[in-house]
């Protein structure tokens, strides 16, 4: 079955806000539950196509490259699904929180269980970072400080306090999760006094207050390969929040943003650079210093420039991201003609007028030659 966009799976507008992309694959996700349309493979079908299309457009990176690149932009990004429908991925149990559905939903797609105690893989975060043109040609080591939340070193992320037991909840005998009836089918709803942990700390940590984690600004060193554009990411791994009881850390993303230059436009992996010289230089030629990304260097302009003409230098541009050698860097010619002559520069323009021989200016010789057979 061919894929259908993912807005369109969802009854979505592409300007659709994350809280209404939220409430709409909620809708689709409680019709088409497989537990609610038994022996329906088509209910199965677009229950799998609406999770997809969530897990795409709930991701503000996915979503911003698959509205840009479409399917092609989004493949291999680990969306996978086993036999019994569990998804691999678990980001976004949530959105099923506020009601009975939630702990329904939430043991398919958001516990990591450990014996009876429930692990949760902290959240992600992310960091904007600006860095130079020159940086992003050459690549660069930069540190960043962040606030967030890391294992409490008192209680080693336990939440309680030494010599504290913990308990086996007695209102869902440690399971975390209660049953309740619901019309034709039961669900399973998070243990109200536990709240899906199984277990009840007799004294919590005072560190901590109980919660395993506690605030804490790091100074973090990240690599910017050279490269990079404006709109791409780096992952530091295990950077963002700590996990609940012990659970695996988030990762940090680095959303790079490249400043403007006064100088240079990139072009993919070329620099494009305006560089004006005099109408005498242009005329007779002349050797010039010209600006790069790592320093200056002089370049011949042969005799009878115009204009947009547009030189080469070689390997004077971006490094390829992946290693596969550097673009060029491409100056562009802008003969300036003189403004405010003194009255020797004058006389001397006047002489040279009356001595110009027309055949000097093909162009000019042409456009007069086509106004003439009018």
């Amino acid at each position: 079955m061919a894929k259908r966009d993912y807005y369109e799976v969802l009854g979505l507008s592409k300007g659709a806000s994350l809280d209404e992309i939220k409430k709409a694959y909620r809708k689709h996700a409680l019709k088409y539950h497989p537990d609610r349309n038994p022996e329906d493979k088509s209910a199965e079908e677009k229950f799998k196509e609406s999770t997809e299309a969530y897990e795409v457009l709930s991701d503000s990176k996915k979503r911003a490259t698959y509205d840009q690149f479409g399917f092609a932009g989004v493949e291999g990004t680990g969306f996978t699904w086993t036999d019994d429908l569990h998804r691999v991925r678990t980001d976004f149990s949530d959105i099923f929180s506020s009601d009975i559905f939630g702990d329904f939903f939430g043991s398919l797609f958001g516990t990591e269980t450990r014996g009876r105690t429930s692990r949760h893989r902290g959240a992600d975060l992310e960091y904007s970072l600006s860095i130079t043109l020159k940086e992003s040609a050459t690549g660069t080591e930069k540190y960043i400080n962040i606030s967030h939340n890391v294992i409490c070193p008192v209680c080693k992320g336990t939440g309680a306090s030494e010599g504290s037991q913990e308990k086996t909840c007695s209102t869902c005998g440690g399971t975390g999760s209660v049953r309740l009836s619901q019309g034709f089918f039961s669900l399973s709803q998070t243990c109200p006094r536990c709240h899906g942990e199984g277990r009840i700390i007799g004294s919590p940590c005072r560190n901590c207050r109980g919660s395993g984690r506690v605030r804490q600004m790091e100074k973090i060193s990240v690599k910017i390969p050279a490269g990079i554009s404006s709109g791409s990411s780096l992952r530091v791994r295990g950077k963002g929040e700590a996990g609940r009881r012990g659970g695996m850390a988030g990762d940090l993303y680095i959303l790079i943003s490249v400043e403007k230059d006064e100088l240079f436009i990139r072009q993919e992996n070329d620099i494009v650079i305006e560089v004006p010289i005099t109408f005498i230089q242009a005329t007779l030629g002349s050797e010039i210093e010209v600006p790069t990304l790592t320093g200056r260097v002089k370049m011949k302009i042969p005799p009878g420039t115009r204009t947009g003409e547009t030189f080469r230098l070689r390997g004077k541009g971006i490094s390829n991201l992946h290693g596969y050698g550097k673009g060029d860097e491409l100056v562009k010619i802008y003969v300036e003609t003189p403004k405010n002559l003194s009255r020797q520069e004058r006389r001397l323009w006047e002489e040279l007028s009356q001595i110009e021989d027309e055949r000097n200016y093909p162009l000019r010789r042409s456009f007069l030659n086509k106004i003439r057979r009018r």
